[in-house]
């Protein structure tokens, strides 16, 4: 992932956590945290697959 987009979720959260409105900030923290263990998972699954067909 970019190194921007956790800037961005950082400063989403922050902006959020200073206005009170802890619900944004979760769930922006929750489609976040499911983007990071969803990406290696498919990286995982594209790779076995790539070595399966190389064979």
């Amino acid at each position: 992932m970019s190194k921007l987009i956790p800037l961005i979720i950082g400063a989403w959260v922050m902006y959020c956590s200073m206005i009170g409105s802890y619900d944004g900030a979760i769930a922006i923290l929750s489609v976040y945290l499911l983007l990071i263990v969803i990406d290696p998972l498919n990286k995982k699954g594209t790779t076995a697959a790539n070595s399966r067909t190389q064979k």
